[in-house]
């Protein structure tokens, strides 16, 4: 519960939020579509990130809201298979780029609100899709859940066809064990409080 006891309040808005998934799956599908639909879906989601911080601000004025930010999916150095051609991973890192770049612009725009911009991406460095340890998955054969898309849905919009009669899985392109790791890693070097909380106090 939010309250001017409050001290410290982080959050993440993530990739779901900027439509990451649609971009994706429309790559895959169609060829990615071009860089001004995609910015505006991220503008959006920023626009709507800020009025979240607004909010939590009136509920905790005495917090430090820290945002943290998105990290690019693919490597950089490294290849493999994730039906994303190599030209669409350079496509997709950029737009996680702008993302990025927008998400510490607002948080500047709102430091009076002592909102303060966090990057996970020095703890995903060596850990995006194609490295190893991958921390965000590639290609994930489904379902392999409850959440997952399964048989009797496949015609659907949403299903994305993987071989057969398989759907991929919800969990392709979202972080794993690894990559929830890197970022509790990222929250914590990003915490005011880890400090003190390595020493043990």
């Amino acid at each position: 519960m939010l309250s001017e006891d409050t001290t410290l309040v982080m959050l993440t808005i993530g990739g779901n939020d900027a439509r990451f998934d649609n971009k994706i799956q429309t790559c895959v599908m169609e060829g990615c579509p071009s860089e001004a639909p995609m910015k505006a879906d991220i503008d959006n989601a920023v626009a709507e990130t800020r009025t979240v911080l607004e909010q939590i601000h009136a509920l905790a004025p005495n917090a430090t809201i820290s945002l943290m930010g998105y990290p690019l999916l693919f490597s950089r150095t490294q290849a493999c298979s994730t039906l994303v051609s190599a030209s669409q991973r350079v496509i997709l890192n950029d737009m996680a780029e702008y993302f990025e770049s927008k998400q510490r612009e607002l948080a500047l725009s709102m430091s009076a609100f002592n909102v303060r911009y966090r990057s996970p991406q020095a703890a995903f460095e060596g850990k995006r899709i194609c490295d190893s340890p991958e921390g965000i998955n590639g290609v994930v054969a489904g379902p392999n859940g409850d959440g997952d898309f399964h048989h009797g849905d496949k015609n659907t919009q949403l299903c994305w066809w993987f071989t057969g009669d398989t759907c991929l899985s919800r969990e392709s392109y979202h972080p794993n064990q690894t990559g929830t790791s890197a970022y509790a890693q990222a929250f914590m070097t990003a915490s005011p409080l880890s400090a003190a909380t390595r020493q043990g106090r």
